[in-house]
């Protein structure tokens, strides 16, 4: 953290009523690990990727001039209610258990003097993700680094890799940690594999709407071995206390700082059983942010990734933020991409 100076310590809450849930009681524990639900497993979960042209990648550092990340757009999936954008859609612990169910956070830079749980404290492992759509829109959306064994792991929406049913891969990916008012203060990491799952390509279903995007080294090496890297988290209970981060840029936002909600999570409906949801007034921009179980405001790369902003309930006003339920599935394309 030395030489670096910071704009802001603590990121922005925004909703009053989750604002509230910010202290979880000591009573609250880790529940059990919870099995995929027989709906979640029988929808299609196959990672496919897509590997980006070394000359590709290349030309993105080039791409992303300071005036067109300044204009860039929350993307709008086509047809769909995501965060960013879309139609109004009608009314740590560590995991126990003895199957495998996450892998653990890495240390990065030590915390900021003085840090306290007052608010929640930005951290340098959430940053700002920017794209262009096969529509040739240059996009925005949010992102995390997550520990892994090739150490150049992000995790973000489908959307945000891949523009759904009828649509490609995006291009010109690229990462950028901390984020702060057009500030970059640990670089840019550029994009070398996307991956996303057929149930958001195929079919546009926000229960597998999560990209994982594997990074190139840049001139400060390995992504998490630079700003440090979150856990992950699946099989987990569907009611847990959780902090939701991003870059909201829609309205009355404007995507130049992180932000968050706070709150206890819950199944979004008894009859939809793959996605899970937390009262939150983010807007499009913050698509891909994180979920983040057992994070430490007093450490700026702590907790562990158990979702990741999704779709909200409206596209204008949103109270209730979405998040694909993280099943086995998740588990298995970590493990498959963690080694990439």
């Amino acid at each position: 953290m030395s030489g670096i100076r910071r704009r802001r310590s603590y990121a922005v809450g925004i909703a009053a009523a989750a604002a509230l849930l910010l202290f979880p009681t000591a009573a609250q524990a880790v529940e059990a690990p919870e099995a995929p639900s027989a709906r979640a497993a029988a929808q299609p979960a196959k990672a496919v990727e897509h590997k980006v042209p070394q000359t590709a990648a290349a030309r993105t550092a080039e791409y992303w001039t300071p005036e067109r990340m300044a204009k860039a757009v929350p993307a709008e999936p086509v047809g769909r209610t995501a965060v960013d954008g879309g139609r109004t859609a009608p009314a740590p612990q560590r995991p126990t258990g003895p199957a495998r169910t996450g892998s653990d956070p890495v240390a990065g830079h030590a915390a900021a003097a003085g840090a306290f749980r007052a608010t929640v404290s930005a951290t340098q492992v959430v940053g700002k993700v920017f794209f262009t759509g096969s529509d040739g829109k240059d996009y925005v959306c949010s992102g995390s680094a997550v520990n892994s064994t090739n150490k150049n792991m992000v995790f973000t929406a489908g959307h945000c890799v891949h523009g759904g049913p009828g649509q490609s891969w995006n291009s010109n990916w690229q990462f950028v940690p901390y984020y702060d008012h057009g500030s970059r203060p640990y670089g840019t990491w550029w994009a070398e594999t996307l991956v996303a799952f057929n149930g958001w390509t195929n079919d546009g279903n926000f229960g597998y709407d999560l990209g994982i995007v594997i990074t190139s080294p840049n001139s400060s090496g390995e992504l998490v071995n630079a700003v440090g890297g979150m856990g992950l988290q699946w099989n987990q209970s569907k009611d847990r206390f959780v902090t939701a981060m991003g870059y909201p840029q829609a309205p009355p936002f404007d995507g130049e700082w992180q932000y968050f909600c706070a709150a206890t999570s819950s199944q979004r409906s008894w009859w939809t059983t793959d996605q899970i949801k937390i009262p939150c007034n983010m807007t499009g921009g913050s698509s891909g942010g994180p979920w983040i179980f057992g994070k430490d405001d007093g450490v700026y790369y702590s907790g562990w990734v158990n979702g990741v902003n999704s779709n909200v309930d409206d596209r204008d006003h949103p109270t209730e933020m979405r998040s694909p339920y993280f099943a086995g599935w998740v588990g298995d394309a970590f493990n498959t991409y963690s080694s990439y």
